[in-house]
């Protein structure tokens, strides 16, 4: 089994280096989308992009990538280039804790086991998202903003179009995420472990750190507008309320 951090990243390659070896350290493997250009850095995939289609998308081609070219793939983890592993539980360990979890959850329901076939692909069919990070309040209790997707799930949801739906630029894929496995009935979130968020805005490293008022770094400025979070906020209302179309569950093979 492999864990993998999927993700596109654009911070310099001074402050990526650093985070992707912390990641390494515990276990995972590392896929990010860097633009053609950029100051290199060495994670275990890099994927040059002539044009950023924006975040879902750019997880969705990475996803896509590594679940066929390393079959023993079980878990993709999303976030961002600011957001560190649990320091005290290996990849590994919480791939296991999180396969057994959702096997379980399927044995129990009928629906899940017939929609994921075998018990195989029922202990990745799920999303789970450590919430032991409280910041701003406890932010994380409405997204999966760090979220582990299974290899089913990514797979299987949206219809086979990858984990997150692709229309999210930056803003509110992650509560779509959170709100359909809900739906799905396969969202686990976990207070034990710490994926401690360096968000732009926090104050400092305690687990329970304030939002202070800052002004986003220069890669994240085009998303930290207001009328970017009223399209993307939009966007996610209208989805919410017509049931989310499109995300229902891909039965196919490939």
């Amino acid at each position: 089994m492999s864990v993998w951090v999927t993700i596109p990243s654009a911070r310099p390659a001074a402050e990526v280096q650093p985070w992707i070896e912390a990641w390494q350290s515990m276990g995972y493997r590392v896929a990010l989308w860097r633009d053609e250009g950029s100051e290199p850095v060495a994670p275990d995939y890099l994927f040059l992009g002539s044009e950023y289609p924006g975040y879902a998308r750019a997880v969705n081609v990475l996803t896509r990538i590594i679940l066929e070219e390393h079959p023993e793939c079980t878990w993709c983890t999303i976030g961002g280039d600011d957001t560190f592993p649990d320091p005290h539980k290996r990849a590994g360990e919480i791939s296991i804790e999180c396969e057994h979890h959702f096997l379980a959850a399927a044995l129990l329901s009928q629906t899940i086991f017939d929609l994921c076939a075998s018990p195989q692909a029922a202990a990745t069919f799920g999303v789970m998202q450590p919430v032991g990070d409280r910041y701003a309040g406890g932010s994380i209790d409405r997204i999966a903003g760090s979220a582990w997707m299974g290899r089913e799930w990514c797979r299987r949801v949206n219809g086979g179009r990858g984990p997150l739906w692709p229309e999210y630029e930056h803003m509110f894929l992650d509560e779509e995420v959170r709100a359909v496995a809900i739906k799905l009935g396969v969202y686990w979130t976990r207070p034990d472990l710490v994926q401690l968020h360096r968000h732009f805005m926090r104050e400092s490293d305690a687990i329970d750190s304030p939002a202070v008022p800052r002004e986003p770094p220069p890669h994240l400025a085009r998303w930290n507008t207001a009328d970017h979070w009223h399209k993307s906020q939009e966007l996610f209302r209208a989805r919410r309320a017509a049931g989310f179309p499109g995300h229902e569950v891909f039965l196919g093979t490939r």
